[in-house]
């Protein structure tokens, strides 16, 4: 729920205000990822999806945000893998 977690007499305690959970949404996802391989579940992280119509389909109510969306079960082909840019290309040794 909004204006309760990171908020203190009603006011955000940092620039994050109702978004301070996601400081711990990559430990959960992490630790919902190896729950599903631990149980031979596949997993997919979806980046791109559409929010608004998720709230609508399960029913999410105004005042709550989609911030995750992963999809959990049995994958029916392997992913191929992009091409990699070469190391000197994404790094710089100072």
């Amino acid at each position: 729920m909004r204006n309760i977690v990171g908020y203190t007499d009603g006011k955000p305690v940092n620039e994050l205000g109702n978004r301070w959970g996601i400081y711990d949404l990559g430990l959960r996802d992490a630790y919902l990822i190896l729950a599903a391989a631990d149980a031979g579940l596949d997993t997919l992280i979806m980046g791109i999806r559409d929010a608004e119509a998720i709230k609508r389909i399960l029913s999410i109510p105004e005042d709550e945000d989609v911030v995750s969306v992963i999809a959990i079960g049995k994958r029916d082909q392997e992913p191929g893998a992009p091409k990699r840019k070469a190391l000197d290309e994404v790094v710089r040794f100072i």
